[in-house]
């Protein structure tokens, strides 16, 4: 209750402005109190002059605690102190020197430094000038033209021991605040002393909390000085990108973005700036050349720090994630292989399943035939289709082998005598070709070898001579089929030349896939060229066409002369 009829009752949140309001509460309360009991004194010794300024004192001390209480903290110091010295001179210049009043400018200077601290301490000097000016002229000048009051021995005693307790009391109140005041200081220094102390092993604690995070995640630290230009980075950083730590910790900013890998560069620029304007975070994957001039994958996040409206440094790391990439690519990679195995599965189920039932269908109904007659000549004729389709069948088990042999087994690279494999080739179809008239050619040199897949490349071979073979032109007199083999540097180049019945344009860019087939002359799975480009693409080799209706079709392959 008597905070509140002294302060107020809103609350001070600060401690210090509360401390000094309080204070000066009440030193306009002790103001008071002396002119009141000095009412009481006048009145007993019958000494009246007084009593007009202890009113007036009385009431000023009143108007001090309202401005006070009201928060005008330096119109109420100024009324507190220009009454309480005006007071003391009036007293000091009429009374008598051994009346102990000048005891009360010791009081008023020391309230002046106290009460004028927090709000301005030349105000407070200005006012103790002020009082040892009063103090001076009540001593050495001359009485004021005010009648002087008459009182007593007893009188003077009681106004020196009145004037030298109350004087003093009001001295202790103030060195009682200045030391309460010291004491809160120091309990407040230890505090944040111990504080800082807790903060400083908390920091040392985050710093290696820190440390080890970056440490574990092996990113590299920057700071980009946007304005500037500059980027500011740790050993790590500079280690990520193949540089020594040497070579200083700063680099410039268009150095690291002529780094960028071309087809990043763009893109990331982009994002980096859109997080810049709006003073966000990024995080972005990229591609950095290295020092020794490799590429290798980072990720970079940073965070934008603006002071006011202007972005000033960025912060951030680099993180290698060049082996996660790698694996993303590789499951990239083998879903896409997935995708086409099951497509091609679901194509090959349903061929596959057309293609054995059809000579199975016609050999059973030349079995049904040849049970009903005895006819030898019809027999013979029976088991000639019959071996046809069987060698159809055949050839197609042979052709889904090749196939999945080709996707299931592993690459077996050999040195490959190449004169020796053509000829083996060759040799499996020269009763076809005779039996076609067609004139198989050989032009290689005999002594060529290359590291490769034999059985991958035989595989090759026999598919597009066996075509070569199968697609002659019967209208024409002279027919021939030619084998080129040759190297060049790194490459190996094998071309099948034939002046068949060729392939029409529309055509020629579907007759690698599964099961199609170009030629109504076809008898065959559709498999044959699809197993070669699998096959070459299992070889890192590719393979192309050139074909004219009625003029032939050469085939060119391409392989690596040493895998």
């Amino acid at each position: 209750m008597i905070r509140d009829i002294l302060l107020g009752e809103e609350r001070i949140v600060s401690r210090n402005e509360y401390k000094y309001a309080l204070l000066r509460a009440q030193l306009g309360i002790l103001l008071g109190s002396i002119c009141f009991i000095y009412i009481f004194i006048d009145i007993f010794n019958g000494v009246l002059v007084y009593l007009p300024w202890y009113m007036g004192g009385i009431a000023l001390s009143a108007l001090v605690i309202t401005l006070n209480r009201n928060r005008k903290y330096l119109l109420s110091s100024i009324i507190l102190l220009v009454t309480a010295n005006m007071l003391v001179f009036l007293i000091a210049s009429l009374e008598d020197t051994q009346g102990g009043a000048f005891f009360y400018f010791m009081a008023t200077s020391a309230t002046s430094l106290v009460v004028f601290n927090p709000i301005s301490k030349r105000l407070g000097i200005a006012f103790v000038g002020l009082s040892i000016a009063l103090a001076a002229v009540a001593f050495f000048g001359e009485r004021l033209p005010i009648p002087a009051p008459e009182g007593n021995e007893s009188y003077e005693k009681i106004s020196f021991t009145v004037n030298f307790i109350l004087g003093l009391l009001s001295c202790i109140l103030i060195l009682l605040f200045v030391m309460d005041r010291n004491e809160e200081s120091e309990r407040s220094l230890l505090g944040n002393q111990e504080e800082l102390e807790e903060l400083t092993k908390e920091l040392e604690k985050s710093k290696d909390r820190f440390a080890l995070a970056v440490e574990g995640t092996k990113a590299g630290i920057y700071e980009w000085d946007i304005n500037a230009g500059k980027v500011y980075v740790s050993s790590r950083f500079k280690d990520l990108l193949g540089f020594s730590s040497n070579e200083g910790l700063e680099m410039e900013l268009e150095i690291l973005r002529s780094m960028m890998h071309p087809e990043d560069k763009d893109r990331s620029i982009r994002l980096v700036d859109k997080a810049i304007k709006k003073g966000e975070t990024y995080q972005n994957e990229l591609r950095f050349r290295l020092n020794d001039g490799r590429y290798r994958w980072f990720q970079d996040s940073g965070i934008v720090s603006k002071k006011g409206q202007s972005p000033k440094v960025a912060v951030g790391s680099l993180i290698d994630i060049n082996d996660r990439k790698q694996v993303e690519q590789e499951l990239r990679n083998k879903n896409a292989e997935l995708e086409k195995t099951n497509e091609e599965l679901d194509r090959f189920v349903y061929s596959a399943s057309h293609d054995m039932r059809a000579p199975l269908t016609t050999l059973q109904g030349l079995l049904n035939l040849a049970i009903l007659t005895y006819e030898p000549k019809e027999l013979d004729e029976y088991h000639e289709l019959m071996i046809n389709r069987i060698s159809t069948m055949e050839g197609f088990i042979k052709e889904v082998t090749d196939y999945s042999r080709n996707t299931r087994l592993e690459i077996n690279n050999s040195i490959v005598n190449i004169k020796d494999l053509v000829e083996e080739v060759k040799n499996s179809f020269e009763f076809l070709a005779n039996e076609a008239c067609i004139d198989l050619k050989i032009d290689l040199d005999p002594n060529l070898e290359i590291k490769t897949d034999k059985d991958r490349l035989t595989v090759i071979l026999n598919n597009l001579v066996s075509n070569a073979i199968k697609y002659h032109d019967e209208e024409k007199s002279k027919r021939f089929v030619k084998i080129q083999v040759s190297v060049t540097g790194s490459r190996c180049l094998i071309r099948i030349v034939d002046n068949g019945i060729g392939i029409p344009t529309e055509f020629q860019d579907k007759i690698f896939d599964m099961f199609y087939r170009a030629s109504e002359k076809s008898d065959g799975s559709g498999l044959g060229l699809y197993i070669v480009k699998e096959t070459l693409e299992r070889l890192n080799g590719n393979i192309s066409c050139k074909s004219e209706l009625h003029l032939g079709s050469t085939f060119e392959v391409i392989i690596p002369a040493e895998m």
